[in-house]
């Protein structure tokens, strides 16, 4: 691993590809809950410097996977995963809520450039001439600013307020994408697959039928649940 990070990532991304590594062993396991985890030990961890390493702890605190500590350094939070497939199914609830309602309400003209922007983007990450978990990486960037577009420029502002909520708990914020290297080719499939529902759901909110973008974001808002084994792993 130190020498996919030291030669695939310069130091813009290298926080991202630390956050997604970080990420995939504390859902895994790997990282057990009580395991401490710091600046120090993540750069050693990856190979990289502490300013990307610092990054990526700050985001997964903000997706509490992990905690703050006294003092310095952060613990792997407990979850509970049968609570996170609840809070799935809340927010596939709310995500369908602001297709459906985006498309009753119409799409407007800045948005529909963001939606499509975002679409091609993710469309060139997966053909991008880049390893696998580049290529996921920069899928991410464009999976949430396609969801994120969606549910802040629906038309109800209580949609976003309802999900920031429940936006701090275990993997659910917006457009996180889980990508296991070691099952690239079947997790590139995956994406591809996303990203053509994102296709259609974009489809559906042009064409004001609120009833079939609602269906089938809620049912995109799910794939994580159906499309791979983050829960089945033992904990």
């Amino acid at each position: 691993m130190n020498h996919l990070m030291r030669s695939s990532a310069d130091e813009g991304s290298a926080d991202k590809r630390v956050l997604s590594a970080l990420r995939r062993m504390v859902i895994d396991g790997t990282l057990s809950e009580g395991t401490k985890i710091s600046e120090v030990i993540a750069a050693e961890m990856f190979g990289v410097s502490r300013t990307p390493a610092r990054l990526a702890l700050r985001a997964l605190e903000v997706e509490g996977l992990i905690r703050k500590r006294e003092g310095r350094g952060f613990t792997v939070q407990e979850f509970n995963l049968g609570d996170i497939k609840k809070a799935y199914e809340v927010r596939g609830v709310l995500e369908g809520l602001s297709a459906g309602t985006m498309a009753k309400t119409g799409i407007s003209e800045t948005a529909d450039a963001r939606l499509q922007e975002a679409v091609d983007a993710m469309a060139i990450a997966l053909d991008a001439d880049m390893d696998p978990s580049g290529k996921a990486l920069d899928y991410q960037d464009g999976n949430v600013a396609f969801h994120e577009t969606i549910m802040k420029d629906c038309g109800n502002p209580y949609v976003a307020f309802t999900f920031g909520r429940m936006e701090t708990l275990p993997m659910i914020k917006l457009g996180t994408v889980v990508f296991n290297e070691e099952n690239c080719e079947a997790d590139l499939m995956r994406l591809r697959l996303g990203n053509m529902q994102h296709k259609l759901i974009l489809d559906a909110i042009r064409n004001r039928d609120p009833q079939r973008a609602e269906s089938m974001m809620r049912e995109h808002a799910n794939q994580t649940l159906v499309y791979t084994d983050l829960f089945s792993a033992p904990r």
